[in-house]
């Protein structure tokens, strides 16, 4: 009988986790904007994640390659360092390298997949709204 009261609240807390979103901002003279949705579980225990660029409407998707995790000091938040891969159209179109300690991103870079260039991007902390990311 408790199930059905604690309901109401489980389906109120999962849509914010599943949302939430950083923004960052990098490249050349910081003119690349993109949201980064953070990870959660996908089908199968498969971790996935999303990262849309400004101006655009499609969110990209991404699938966990590997993670390390490092204990920087007792008692304080671990550091992961992880790499995801950027999926378009059915094929590999990148990969994201992402440090990150607790709720801070220390470093992440895409670097393309063809090209090998890679971009480095850092948390734009004012471009946050309630409604995503907000870029001027």
């Amino acid at each position: 009988m408790r199930l059905p009261a604690l309901l109401p609240l489980l389906l109120a807390i999962a849509p914010a986790h599943a949302d939430e979103v950083r923004c960052l901002t990098g490249g050349d003279g910081d003119r690349i904007h993109l949201a980064w949705k953070l990870p959660e579980a996908g089908a199968g225990n498969e971790r996935v994640s999303y990262v849309r660029y400004a101006g655009k409407t499609q969110w990209l998707r991404l699938t966990l390659l590997s993670q390390d995790s490092t204990e920087m000091a007792e008692g304080r938040p671990w550091q992961f360092d992880s790499v995801w891969l950027e999926h378009l159209d059915g094929t590999v179109n990148g990969r994201y390298l992402i440090s990150t300690q607790g709720a801070r991103i220390y470093g992440f870079d895409y670097v393309h997949a063809r090209s090998g260039r890679q971009t480095a991007f850092h948390e734009d902390i004012g471009a946050t709204t309630d409604n995503g990311c907000q870029w001027p």
